[in-house]
């Protein structure tokens, strides 16, 4: 086969052949070496693709073991990118789960995972791991003074359905209690739209705080607020 390099023995050689005995000789070659090709980031809206605005994962430690058994380890670098030369073969790809963000669930490949690299050629793995949900809480009130605060006694609106809508584009409608407050949304992490359905307000009412619809950041296991009066 083109492109193979000796390994055991030499070429040519020459060997000593008793009388009526035997001389052997070994030789071993091998194939061009391959590339193993790594990409990991993070699923924001968990849909198990890497879409615009989706943020590499960096610092994430993979070991790569070829074909022969021999491992190494590698990392991502800041594009979430990682790279290794192995013989060609069946190469294992295992990511450390704890260099990735804390509680991140993975949503694109397998891990560990198998890829057959070709003789002088690449082969490649993706993964997309979504970080933990986080909540959305609303509040709304009737600003009967229209100052654009809640002041003492004024009532809270109770009943108001609000359409909350999360970075995957998912829609789900909640509706405000008896305090004015939705339930605690578990969402995405990620912009999400909160929407106040108008038809469920208080006939003839003036925004004074507030604006709708808004739409707020979601961090990875906590909360993001609005209020509106």
């Amino acid at each position: 086969p083109d492109d193979l390099t000796q390994t055991q023995g030499t070429d040519p050689t020459t060997v000593s052949v008793p009388s009526g005995g035997n001389a052997s000789d070994v030789d071993g070659f091998q194939p061009p070496v391959g590339t193993v090709n790594g990409h990991v980031y993070e699923d924001t809206n968990g849909n198990g693709t890497q879409d615009a605005g989706e943020p590499n994962l960096a610092g994430v430690v993979v070991i790569v073991t070829d074909s022969a058994g021999n491992p190494q380890t590698v990392a991502t670098d800041a594009s979430g990118d990682y790279s290794a030369t192995v013989p060609a073969g069946d190469t294992v790809i295992d990511i450390l789960d704890p260099t990735l963000p804390a509680g991140s669930t993975q949503t694109q490949g397998t891990d560990p995972t198998t890829v057959a690299v070709p003789s002088g050629g690449n082969a490649s793995d993706v993964d997309g791991y979504q970080p933990p949900p986080g909540t959305v809480d609303h509040h709304i009130y009737e600003d009967t003074n229209g100052n654009g605060t809640q002041d003492v006694g004024e009532p809270n609106l109770a009943g108001v359905d609000v359409v909350i809508t999360d970075s995957a584009g998912n829609p789900q409608t909640v509706t405000t209690d008896a305090n004015g407050d939705i339930p605690s949304t578990s969402v995405p992490v990620g912009d999400t739209t909160l929407e106040i359905v108008d038809g469920s307000l208080p006939a003839d009412l003036t925004q004074t705080q507030g604006t709708d619809p808004t739409t707020v950041s979601v961090p990875s296991g906590g909360t993001a607020s609005d209020l509106d009066g």
